[in-house]
């Protein structure tokens, strides 16, 4: 079993009977993270440690469909996360990414223009310290070229990059891998839309058989690899659905996929 499956195959679903509608579907994936260790006591004795593995948030991505006309795309995103402190705790804020982006119809979905709204709020009443409400926040981004350019609306100043390869993200990337569009090669990729970071490449991953919910699929899969990023394994079925987005501490995994 690939190295990536470690702690998240029991979250895998099995979507090998779900065809794509040939409208504008949804996709529909949980979050659950890694975010520290937990100790048990058996027979008088302290084990451990033992990775903790609890949900955290939920993306939720509206697609167009995957035969539409047109070199321009436009997708949708709802990503919320909700963050606890120490092991055991419960989930102290929650961070919701409402996105907007418009992308090409090529292998990687690369961006063209996008704009996004970033909330930070506190959801635990009671503590010695609370977190303040942040936001919303407006970001811009827009690629022209080898240009890129970002703005804020909490600075108010505008980043500016040159990109040496076809910009993509994580929302654009799953939907062209849903669409079986998606080929290897270098890459630059916006992270959340907002941190940038070039020089990426996308790599094939060897096929997997795995038992999902009783039945014995084969999956395959690419990798985003390179300096500044962890690598994020994108596994997919048969249908070429996006089973999971699995990366070091972090796992999206699909729960839905509706039109």
């Amino acid at each position: 079993m690939h190295l990536s499956f470690d702690l998240y195959p029991s979250y895998l679903r099995d979507f090998s009977e779900s065809v794509l509608p040939k409208k504008e579907y949804q996709l529909s994936y949980a979050i659950h993270a890694m975010r520290n260790y937990t100790y048990r006591t058996e027979g008088g004795k302290r084990t451990g440690p033992f990775p903790q593995v609890r949900p955290e948030g939920s993306l939720v991505l509206n697609c167009p469909s995957i035969t539409g006309a047109g070199k321009a795309r436009r997708l949708n995103a709802v990503h919320t996360r909700a963050w606890s402190t120490w092991t055991g705790q419960k989930p102290s804020s929650k961070q919701t990414i409402n996105a907007s982006v418009r992308y090409a119809s090529n292998q990687v979905g690369s961006l063209e223009e996008w704009n996004l709204s970033y909330k930070s709020e506190p959801i635990l009443p009671v503590k010695s310290y609370r977190y303040n409400t942040l936001g919303p926040v407006k970001h811009y981004g827009q690629c022209s070229g080898k240009s890129i350019e970002l703005s804020s609306t909490k600075s108010g100043n505008i980043r500016t990059y040159t990109a040496n390869h076809t910009v993509t993200s994580l929302y654009t990337l799953i939907e062209r891998l849903q669409a079986g569009a998606v080929q290897l090669g270098k890459v630059d990729y916006f992270d959340d839309l907002t941190m940038f970071r070039p020089g990426l490449e996308i790599v094939s991953l060897p096929q997997q058989k795995m038992e999902i919910q009783g039945k014995l699929q084969n999956l395959h899969g690419y990798a985003l690899v390179g300096p500044a990023i962890l690598p994020l394994y994108f596994w997919q079925d048969e249908l070429d659905h996006v089973l999971a987005v699995i990366g070091r501490n972090v796992a999206y995994t699909l729960t839905g996929i509706t039109s």
